[in-house]
């Protein structure tokens, strides 16, 4: 080794990086320098417009993954899908607000049992500040476990975890009753441990936010030890705009930078009914992603780019698999 490498290595070392960190995706057993995708639908059950989007989305594009949203109205009508199409990929959407005006739910475990997580007229708060200011952990916790609780009752897959408006991330204890709740479970998290890319990004615009990283990570690392997989990097910011080629050209950007590791890309695919404007404003943002997911200019940038898509299934089958040799 010679001395300019040697000053190399320990200027990597001094600033806490390394050349040659392993991905969780490495971990996890796919090929060194690999890049794994999954593009994943929010916010199923809230409404049928989303189903459909959704539904559309995994028929004729590249969505492997969505999640569901139990305190809501049209849960019912994506369960009796996902009983037709038993293999795909569902977790829970775990719900701590709501957001929308007139079209508003309320706690799975009640209002009486957590009166924290409820605004005064007993529905969730419309914000994230909103349930950080007033819900204790251990009410985030009971409603988590009762959401969870509901779709084990309702014959539902729960492939993952993840969390609506990110509440789960407006705090430390949120956080670990949420990872708390996955390990006993054996049930994946939505938590991202490797590079971070964009939660880095973020922290750029917002240096408040690296205490917020910090407790991230040190979530991640305990989801792994508990025998779950972890995510290296997770992407949302395209779905803001509802011009589709503005919207392509963002994805196609991000793709093609994509580092190797596991990263999931949230979108919320919907196909909105004329009424879905009494709902939420968010309707052409929320088409323009079911239009990129199943754009054949996407689909191919996807194969070219020799991205491996996939479930959050397949991640948990193959954490599981390291546990067992």
């Amino acid at each position: 080794m010679n001395r300019w490498t040697l000053a190399v290595l320990m200027i990597l070392s001094v600033s806490g990086v390394s050349a040659f960190a392993e991905t969780y995706a490495e971990k996890l057993g796919y090929p060194k320098g690999a890049r794994v995708a999954m593009f994943h639908s929010d916010d199923l059950g809230m409404f049928i417009d989303g189903n459909r989007g959704t539904i559309d989305s995994v028929d004729n594009g590249i969505v492997t993954s969505a999640s569901t949203m139990m305190p809501t109205g049209w849960v019912t009508h994506w369960r009796e899908w996902l009983k037709e199409n038993p293999d795909f990929d569902n977790g829970l959407h775990l719900t701590l607000t709501s957001e929308w005006k007139y079209y508003r739910w309320a706690p799975i475990v009640g209002a009486a049992q957590a009166p924290g997580l409820v605004d005064k007229d007993g529905h969730m708060w419309p914000s994230v500040m909103e349930v950080a200011l007033h819900a204790t952990a251990t009410e985030v916790e009971a409603e988590i476990r009762a959401q969870v609780d509901k779709a084990e009752k309702m014959g539902m897959p729960i492939t993952h975890l993840d969390s609506h408006m990110g509440t789960i991330f407006a705090r430390p204890d949120y956080i670990s009753a949420y990872v708390k709740v996955g390990i006993e479970k054996q049930i994946p998290v939505m938590i991202m441990g490797g590079h971070n890319t964009e939660l880095k990004r973020i922290n750029a615009k917002a240096p408040m936010m690296e205490e917020r990283t910090k407790w991230i990570q040190a979530a991640a690392e305990q989801a792994w030890e508990g025998g779950l997989p972890v995510l290296d990097d997770l992407h949302t910011d395209f779905t803001s705009t509802r011009d589709v080629e503005e919207k392509k050209k963002y994805i196609t950007e991000m793709v093609k930078n994509q580092k190797p590791g596991v990263t999931m890309y949230i979108v919320h695919c919907t196909n909105p009914s004329e009424i879905f404007s009494d709902v939420s404003g968010s309707g052409p943002n929320r088409h323009s992603d079911t239009l990129a997911m199943t754009d054949p200019e996407i689909i191919q940038l996807i194969k070219d780019e020799g991205i491996i898509l996939t479930t959050w299934k397949e991640l948990k089958a193959r954490r599981d698999a390291l546990d067992k040799k």
